[in-house]
């Protein structure tokens, strides 16, 4: 098989519905140019995976949406671990979370890993009411308690994931112990800073953190995904669906990955002309410093209160802006 084809892992949309619109992301901030809204049903998944041609051991289970609002998720896990699939990784709001839905999935896993990430920022109520309109932080905070235990009832752990700016820095050394003395299951805390989404710089913390010189992007070789809709799209950031390369109802995954659109799409990245692909041109992300650490339980329930306080005024130094380095 060519290169394109030699794929460890896959990403599946299950859904672009979802249950929140937030202020980072495009189904909050540029809904009406998103993709026509799809669910990948339980009869359609079974022939879609047979036109998957490669071999694949880890599985992500989101895109776009949220996947818990898909009833079918176990069903489908069953099927891939079926197939052969030892890793799944799954991302969600935590939202109002279907868990009858979770549970059913844990049940479907046997023996494979689990990578189950919730985004959600309960370090600060302010913080995430801002991002994750319209939702409240007392609900995420009772499904993330649900969601908790029954994690434990299935001695599976998991992680949140958290955008940050400067505010939230100085609460941190505070409000993340109680996070995780809150919550027993969770396994650590990944704090980023927000994603400047293709066409929409504003969702992003940019500022100071942009390179001159484009750097040449592994997303499309790493991240090609399979919409809710069968088609397969080039780069994991395509919400508006600009870099489609075809439908797996009507070629395989390596025609796919291998037909002209794909190669002229990879060329040009390779090249360094990504400006004749619509969505790079649009995209900051080969030229952008993105701020993440991620913290793990053990750390930080065993670190002393001036230690916690002076690794995350360390993050600092990623938002205090050089005004000689910026554009």
């Amino acid at each position: 098989m060519r290169r394109a084809d030699l794929a460890g892992a896959l990403t599946i949309e299950l859904t672009n519905h979802c249950t929140l619109a937030c202020t980072c992301c495009p189904n909050g901030r540029d809904s009406s140019h998103c993709r026509p809204k799809h669910t990948l049903a339980k009869d359609s998944f079974g022939p879609l995976l047979r036109q998957i041609d490669i071999p694949f051991s880890h599985v992500f289970l989101h895109l776009h949406g949220e996947p818990l609002l898909n009833k079918d998720l176990p069903l489908m896990v069953d099927l891939l671990v079926k197939r052969g699939v030892s890793k799944f990784t799954v991302f969600s709001n935590a939202y109002r979370s279907r868990l009858d839905v979770l549970e059913k999935m844990l049940d479907k896993l046997g023996n494979s890993e689990l990578e189950l990430c919730f985004s959600a920022e309960v370090y600060d109520k302010q913080a995430y009411e801002r991002l994750r309109f319209p939702g409240s932080y007392e609900t995420v905070w009772k499904s993330l308690e649900e969601a908790d235990r029954l994690m434990a009832a299935h001695q599976r752990h998991y992680s949140l994931i958290c955008i940050i700016d400067s505010q939230a820095v100085a609460t941190l050394n505070k409000s993340v112990p109680e996070i995780f003395r809150h919550l027993p299951q969770l396994k650590d805390i990944h704090f980023s800073s927000a994603f400047p989404w293709p066409h929409l710089p504003e969702t992003g913390d940019i500022a100071g953190h942009l390179s001159r010189r484009r750097a040449v992007c592994s997303q499309i070789w790493q991240l090609p995904v399979i919409l809710a809709s069968g088609e397969v799209s080039m780069c994991s950031s395509d919400y508006r669906g600009e870099c489609i390369v075809g439908s797996l109802w009507e070629h395989t995954y390596s025609q796919l990955m291998n037909n002209r659109k794909a190669r002229l799409f990879r060329r040009h990245i390779a090249t360094r002309r990504a400006y004749r692909n619509t969505i790079c041109e649009a995209c900051l992300i080969d030229r952008l410093t993105i701020f993440s650490r991620t913290v793990r339980r053990k750390f930080i329930l065993e670190a002393k209160a001036n230690t916690l306080e002076t690794y995350f005024a360390n993050y600092n130094k990623y938002f205090t802006i050089d005004e000689q380095t910026t554009r």
